[in-house]
């Protein structure tokens, strides 16, 4: 019931506080399975945006582009010292490169690529309570956020 000189009446309710984390917590092997993904993922995107890269009509375009690219190898190598803290090995892997037909194409998945990854961080993040994985994951997850608003731009000022 609702008392209008003291609020709500809470005795009818249990306070229920978010259980962390927020998604359940994935066991170890899927955070090990994750963060290879993420080292596989930032190897190509790296390598996807060398070419990009040669590409470019403009200043802006070299700009961004080579922004990005640079992101995508310290989060690489990030991806890869965490590897190697929870397994005591590097990670091995093989990339496959990102084909596309025309420049316009490119810039179009890498936007779409890079907002599927700010997903795949943010669900990570989401699924542990560890503080190295989270941290790692969300400053990965910032900078892609970035690089999509960045690659958006670019792709409205084509053609």
């Amino acid at each position: 019931m609702f008392d209008s000189c003291h609020g709500p009446d809470m005795s009818d309710y249990q306070l229920m506080i978010p259980q962390m984390p927020i998604l359940g917590p994935h066991d170890f092997d899927r955070i090990l399975s994750d963060i290879h993904q993420s080292v596989v993922d930032e190897a190509t995107a790296a390598e996807f945006y060398s070419r990009l890269l040669r590409e470019a009509p403009d200043d802006l375009h070299e700009r961004f582009i080579d922004h990005a690219m640079k992101d995508e190898l310290e989060h690489l190598q990030a991806f890869e010292e965490l590897y190697l803290h929870f397994t005591g090995t590097d990670p091995e892997y093989v990339i496959e490169p990102v084909e596309y037909e025309t420049y316009r194409e490119g810039i179009l998945i890498a936007l779409e690529e890079e907002l599927e990854a700010a997903e795949f961080y943010r669900d990570v993040i989401l699924s542990s309570t560890d503080r190295l994985v989270r941290d790692t994951f969300f400053l990965a997850m910032v900078d892609e956020l970035e690089h999509a608003t960045q690659f958006g731009v670019l792709f409205n000022t084509l053609d």
